[in-house]
């Protein structure tokens, strides 16, 4: 009980959550709590939806398949994320361009 008061003054909080039926307890940073939570509930609910369309041999195989599709998702968002900041920055360097020849100072 002390250490767990230890943590909250720290502005870390101790957190229990379940994957795939096994409980396990974290110690975040409190500002990450909610996000951690909901982080995890999103797993759960996408393991929990793989394990109904296929049958795996065991809970390694299920993680295996999530892990590897959040992989690909992760490296889609950073490719359009990568896009996005190319095209604001040629779009700040045409405005820099344009406010350079074309306003009075």
């Amino acid at each position: 009980m002390e250490e767990e008061k230890d943590k909250l003054v720290s502005g870390n909080v101790v957190i229990n959550v379940t994957i795939l039926d096994r409980k396990f307890k974290y110690t975040v940073p409190q500002e990450d709590e909610s996000l951690i939570r909901n982080t995890i509930k999103g797993l759960s609910e996408k393991l929990s939806d793989f394990k109904l369309r296929k049958n795996f041999h065991d809970n390694q195989e299920l993680l295996t398949v999530a892990l590897v599709q959040t992989a690909v998702e992760k490296a889609r968002l950073e490719a359009v994320l990568g896009d996005m900041r190319d095209s604001i920055q040629l779009l700040d360097s045409q405005l820099e361009e344009y406010i350079e020849n074309n306003v009075e100072q």
